[in-house]
């Protein structure tokens, strides 16, 4: 089982143990480099340069620079334990820390190589196991949280055209569909489309910048699954979708009624008024009008 690449760096003398204080200097080499006023804590515009060079780079098929930072902006959150804007060298410890614990399976306070190699060939396991699981969801019909949200966001990544890792409210009008021609023959006025998708647009767009970033449609995502999950067993099945769609189409149409101008009420037509009688003519000779003539 190969060990860590971290094992091999911090290891140089080739003891083959990594003590906590080596492991710790050598976790926390980053966060110095990103303390660059060393007041021992981090700002988030501080954090995100983790996702830029030399820290990240782009490569063949890598992570977008907007999914690196939108990631880097969730560690942010994870790490800033006491919420107070930053992280602080304490909270960025104490997850390193908890990552050496991991390792450290006698608690001597360094690890060995084979405990290394026992953790890494459990997560190995693990990690197999978790495919073969999603792989028999998948043929099941049933689709797990991370699978819902990766579709999610591939879906709104055809709206982003500047690939920025972001929509804005121009590219996210785009749902409302065409505004004339044989496409929007039946569908609702333009303009009443257009509306629903901005109130969509503004659903979403939590912190209300005017922008979509990978945060917000994730957890919109999350939240969605969660309401789609009726039996709460974590998963979506075909009938869950079903039922999610009848859903939505039930709220598309109330919203529509509700954003429709009221019709201006028709006049209800005079009631006909009764002709007046026309005074019967006796037929000639004396017959009764309606005989024909000419018969004695």
């Amino acid at each position: 089982m190969p060990l860590p690449t971290w094992f091999h760096e911090i290891d140089t003398a080739n003891k083959g143990e990594v003590t906590r204080a080596e492991f710790l200097k050598y976790r926390m080499k980053t966060f110095d480099q990103l303390d660059t006023k060393k007041a021992n804590k981090l700002t988030i515009d501080e954090f995100l340069k983790v996702a830029e060079p030399p820290f990240s780079s782009d490569m063949p098929n890598g992570m977008p620079l907007a999914d690196r930072q939108a990631r880097a902006r969730a560690e942010f959150e994870n790490l800033d334990t006491n919420r107070d804007g930053f992280v602080e060298r304490a909270e960025a410890e104490a997850l390193v820390h908890a990552e050496f614990n991991q390792y450290d399976t006698d608690r001597d306070n360094k690890v060995t190589e084979p405990e290394v190699r026992l953790i890494v060939q459990r997560t190995m396991q693990r990690e197999t196991a978790e495919r073969q699981q999603a792989e028999a969801r998948r043929r099941q019909g049933l689709v797990a949280i991370n699978d819902f949200i990766d579709m999610q966001l591939r879906s709104v990544d055809q709206l982003d055209k500047n690939n920025d890792g972001k929509v804005t409210q121009q590219e996210y009008a785009t749902v409302a569909g065409p505004a004339d021609g044989p496409q929007a023959q039946g569908l609702p006025p333009f303009e009443l489309r257009r509306k629903i998708a901005m109130m969509k647009f503004a659903e979403i767009d939590t912190n209300k910048d005017g922008v979509l970033d990978r945060i917000e449609l994730t957890a919109h995502a999350v939240e969605q699954f969660l309401q789609m999950d009726l039996n709460k067993d974590r998963f979506l099945n075909e009938e869950e979708f079903k039922k999610a769609q009848e859903a939505e189409s039930a709220k598309l149409r109330a919203t529509i009624q509700t954003l429709m101008p009221a019709q201006p009420a028709q006049p209800r037509p005079a009631p006909a008024q009764p002709r007046p009688a026309q005074p019967q003519q006796q037929a000639p000779g004396g017959l009764a009008p309606g005989l024909p003539q000419g018969t004695r």
